[in-house]
């Protein structure tokens, strides 16, 4: 025990009151000096103390206690939570909320408490300073909640202009998309696959893969050479990945020869209608799943890069038509 209890926590974490309390002297800044001592029998505790007198106590029920102090009749009562605590005694009850610098009696503010720093006060004087603790306690809790709503209120904003932001540039993507379809690009592609005298139902369905990657991974972003760091394929862990790179640079070789034979190079229908013969052949050499399978690697391929492209979005709506595969939106049966 340390010196007048100084450094001494109580079970609130609060410097414990400074006083000193031993086996029989106990010495306090309002109580002075005093010799006490205690023994109980039966039940009952005996406390003798030279500054109060002769006290005998017993518990009535639980949190209920009666005493006699020199003649006089003594009960106390306690019951509840901290933040609505009921307080009975012979004169009546009463109710109070703990504080964490003491408690706060709303019916009879006099047998109010406040301890700060050690020093106990009683009376009026802690209910004065108890009304001041509560009201700053406010005024903090008030400015609390003000800076969380202004907060949120600047988050809501956020979220809002980004909403905003996300819905024109998709109203703007959806203005540029060319909608196009299989059938309108089918014709352009023909021509140019009989121009190169190139019959894709006699190339492996792995060829056709890896043209159909260069296409939607590069092309598709507007670029004629593959680079597999560019585009988010540099670190392949499987021997088979590191074959399909080089499947796709020597499809995109001969994709880019026929493409640059056209007469419109600016124009993505070639592109597109070149894509769909590709798909419409290796849809024709796989099963469903196997269709369903290839959609989705080159979707996540597109997305390796970054962001798909405006071009890039086409191309996903076009190939699911060209595989053949069924797009279930989520909701729909």
């Amino acid at each position: 025990m340390g010196l007048l209890k100084i450094g001494e926590k109580d079970q609130d974490g609060r410097q414990k009151r400074i006083e000193h309390t031993g086996k029989y002297l106990r010495a306090s800044r309002t109580g002075g000096v005093s010799l006490r001592a205690h023994t109980r029998v039966s039940g009952v505790n005996v406390t003798g103390n030279t500054s109060h007198g002769v006290r005998v106590s017993t518990r009535l029920a639980k949190n209920t206690q009666v005493a006699f102090q020199n003649g006089r009749f003594i009960l106390r009562g306690r019951y509840g939570s901290d933040a609505a605590k009921l307080n009975l005694s012979k004169s009546g009850g009463s109710v109070s909320t703990k504080t964490p610098v003491g408690a706060f009696n709303w019916v009879r503010p006099g047998r109010s408490s406040f301890k700060m720093a050690g020093v106990h006060v009683r009376g009026h004087k802690a209910a004065y300073m108890q009304a001041v603790y509560l009201l700053f306690a406010m005024v903090a809790a008030l400015i609390s909640v003000v800076v969380q709503a202004v907060g949120l209120a600047f988050r809501g904003l956020g979220w809002g202009v980004q909403a905003i932001v996300a819905r024109r540039e998709q109203a703007r993507q959806d203005q540029e998309r060319l909608g196009l379809t299989a059938s309108d690009v089918a014709g352009e592609g023909r021509s140019i696959l009989q121009a190169h005298g190139v019959y894709l139902d006699e190339e492996p369905h792995r060829d056709l893969f890896a043209g159909l990657v260069f296409t939607v991974v590069c092309l598709g972003r507007g670029w004629t050479r593959f680079d597999p760091n560019a585009a988010g394929m540099g670190a392949p862990e499987r021997a088979g990945d590191h074959a399909l790179l080089d499947d796709v640079q020597s499809a995109g070789e001969q994709i880019s020869r026929w493409l640059q034979s056209g007469s419109d190079t600016e124009s993505p229908i070639p592109t597109l209608g070149v894509m769909h013969h590709l798909a419409t052949a290796l849809a024709r050499k796989v099963d469903a799943s196997t269709r369903a399978e290839t959609l989705l690697s080159l979707d996540d391929a597109c997305l390796a890069a970054g962001p798909r492209t405006i071009l890039q979005d086409e191309m996903i709506d076009i190939l699911t038509e060209s595989l053949g595969v069924d797009v279930l939106l989520e909701g729909e049966r």
